[in-house]
Parts: C-alpha cells; sequence; structure tokens
C-alpha cells in the first residue's frame, strides 16, 4: 500500500487507539521510538493493520511535521552497551508481545534481566491478586531482594555527617 490503509485512523502511529490516553505515546512513537506492529487479526488478536517505516513517517510528519528516527531510542537510551548503567531491573513477561524488543539477558552484576515465564505485560508491577501465576509472585520477590540488596550497599557507601545539608 502506498499510504495510510483504512484501519490507520482506529490505531494511530502507535497501535494505541485515538483517545487522550493516546496522544502521548502516538507523539512518542513519532518521535522517540517505534512500537506499532503489522497486524492480522488471524495469528493476533488486533484488526488487520499494515506497518511499515514509509506508512509511520507519512503518518507523522502529517500528523506532527517530524520524520520518526528508527533506531533513535536504541542509540539513545537502551543500547547494548550498558557499562555506565547499574541497580535495573529489565522485568519481561513471556506472554507479553513486546518482550521481544526486551533485554533478556543480565548484562552484569547489578543490571539484572528477570524472564516470567506466565507474566503478561507489567503484571509483576501491578498489586498482587489472588489469581496471580507463580512466576509473577517469584518474580516481585527477586525484584524486592534485588532492590533491598542494592539499597543496602547503598547505605553502607554513602558516610554523611547528619549535622551538615545534604543538599
Amino acid at each position: 500500500s502506498s499510504g495510510i490503509n483504512a484501519e490507520w485512523p482506529l490505531r494511530p502511529g502507535t497501535g494505541c487507539g485515538t483517545g487522550p490516553a493516546a496522544i502521548a505515546w502516538d507523539w512518542q512513537c513519532c518521535t522517540e521510538f517505534q512500537l506499532a506492529y503489522p497486524s492480522n487479526n488471524v495469528t493476533d488478536m488486533f484488526p488487520p493493520f499494515e506497518w511499515n517505516q514509509d506508512i509511520v513517517s507519512k503518518y507523522c510528519m502529517k500528523k506532527y511535521g517530524v520524520s520518526p528516527d528508527p533506531i533513535r531510542a536504541s542509540r539513545e537510551y537502551w543500547s547494548a552497551d550498558f557499562k555506565a548503567a547499574s541497580n535495573i531491573i529489565f522485568s519481561n513477561g513471556l506472554l507479553d508481545p513486546w518482550h521481544a524488543g526486551g533485554v533478556l539477558d543480565d548484562v552484569n552484576e547489578s543490571v539484572k534481566s528477570i524472564l516470567i515465564k506466565d507474566g503478561a505485560h507489567h503484571l509483576d508491577l501491578r498489586g498482587h491478586n489472588k489469581k496471580d501465576p507463580e512466576s509473577v509472585i517469584e518474580a516481585r520477590k527477586k525484584e524486592v531482594q534485588l532492590i533491598k540488596q542494592w539499597l543496602q550497599k547503598s547505605s553502607r557507601e554513602i558516610s554523611f555527617n547528619v549535622d551538615s545539608p545534604v543538599f
């Protein structure tokens, strides 16, 4: 197709819809990262949706006057170079279709990946539910354990006089 297809008004740049909550995602898709993927309603649950770089570029230029850079986010935010990074947990629910673009392996001793077999999008970050799968419960425990370790290490490393101003 040479242009925006019939489904495009229902699924702008991000595929998130057209309501107020989708506007921020739409802008980010046009300026920071690419989230939309094609769908066919046969192998996925979404309505048929054609997506390619040409389509999204035309959409972003028409809507916002910008042209997306499909590798900007990778280059600026989450490239494979984590040499200066520390104390990060990348949790990925394997039922979340976005997990394929996530960090799936530990990077170093304090940049960790937690794969959650029965996890969906952000399920580990939501509050406890009696129907939570065991893999989600275990992931939350691991996340808390890591954060506690980092806080304990940090509190041991920080030494300051309580009478002196901190800021």
